[in-house]
């Protein structure tokens, strides 16, 4: 079984790496989704979620969206396949390589990519949250941590930096970076995940609410909404060196609440202005959960997309009960000061 996953793993990077070099990393990773579709790994095509959006009564700029997605609620029970030959490596991790081995039996392999001189591999998340749902995993088995809780966790400017460069090789996804206790699923294991963006989606609300904000060079603070948001908007080398300045900066002037904080970043691509945004969202490790809805809330919920998996909360969908202001106030649930006086 190692040799023949092996030499699968490597025909199929082969393959998607001509692709990539031809029709860009998008194409590449459309190609590896096809793959696991075809191999059974992946089985969700999203033909049972629901969406809605619920717009502000006087204000149809302002708006959140929903999700029922009910196969969520399995992705804390990932399908992993006996082999007493060969031992788990990391407690079973299964974004681990030497894992993936035995736990999918040749119907998962992923795709190699570096950025920034760091190694990492493309799966599918077989639980998808839209189309296109990519998990980018670290080649090495190591912390999702932050540095700033953590000494031996992920530098932060490493942190944007993937991102922010896989953003601009990605123009049609949506990245994303969740912090332990605010939204990893994984956090043993570092990585992004990046969704691509639904054709009836210009904007999530999040961005919307970015659109026209109070701006400082290329820093902006996010206005009307729940959270509180910095954002940059320019070319790569622009936001990364000042996102991780400014981000560094901030960690100096909190201190002091710094152990008990960790974050969201999400990068898109605005094709309009030809520039990367980048968002950094504190969140508070306390709060990882949205008040009044069951669930972990990530980066997609930032962004201003609830998701649902639960039965309790499809009633909830059905029988009215939930509307603009109800989404506005689970969201402001998360909400974590940028700064404190």
């Amino acid at each position: 079984m190692s040799l023949e996953f092996e030499t699968s793993w490597l025909d199929l990077n082969q393959r998607l790496s001509k692709l990539e070099g031809t029709s860009g990393l998008e194409a590449a990773l459309r190609e590896l989704e096809r793959h696991h579709l075809d191999s059974g790994f992946l089985d969700d095509t999203l033909e049972n979620v629901r969406s809605c959006t619920f717009y502000h009564p006087d204000d149809p700029s302002r708006f959140f969206r929903l999700q029922y997605n009910p196969k969520r609620a399995e992705r804390f029970s990932v399908r992993r396949r006996e082999a007493r030959s060969l031992p788990a490596q990391n407690q079973g991790c299964f974004l681990c390589r030497e894992n993936i081995k035995w736990q999918q039996q040749g119907t998962q392999f992923g795709y190699d990519i570096e950025t920034g001189g760091r190694s990492f591999f493309a799966l599918t998340n077989p639980f998808p949250l839209l189309p296109g749902h990519i998990v980018i995993a670290s080649a090495e088995h190591r912390t999702q941590e932050w540095s700033f809780h953590n000494g031996s966790g992920v530098d932060v400017c490493h942190l944007i930096d993937d991102l922010v460069r896989l953003s601009r090789r990605m123009p049609d996804h949506v990245g994303f970076y969740n912090g332990i206790d605010g939204g990893s699923s994984v956090p043993e294991h570092l990585h992004y995940q990046f969704l691509l963006r639904p054709d009836t989606v210009d904007a999530f609300p999040l961005e919307r609410a970015a659109a026209l904000p109070a701006a400082c060079g290329s820093l902006a603070f996010v206005q009307r909404y729940p959270l509180e948001a910095a954002v940059w908007k320019g070319d790569v080398s622009t936001v990364v060196n000042d996102a991780c300045d400014w981000i560094m900066a901030w960690a100096q002037r909190n201190t002091r609440r710094l152990r008990g904080l960790t974050a969201n970043f999400i990068t898109t691509f605005d094709r309009t202005g030809n520039r990367i945004v980048f968002y950094f969202v504190p969140r508070d490790r306390a709060r990882s959960r949205l008040q009044g809805i069951n669930g972990i809330a990530g980066g997609l919920e930032v962004l201003g997309e609830i998701v649902l998996s639960s039965p309790d909360d499809a009633g909830h969908l059905d029988d009215g009960s939930i509307d603009y202001f109800k989404l506005e106030r689970t969201l402001a649930s998360l909400h974590t000061p940028l700064e404190v006086a």
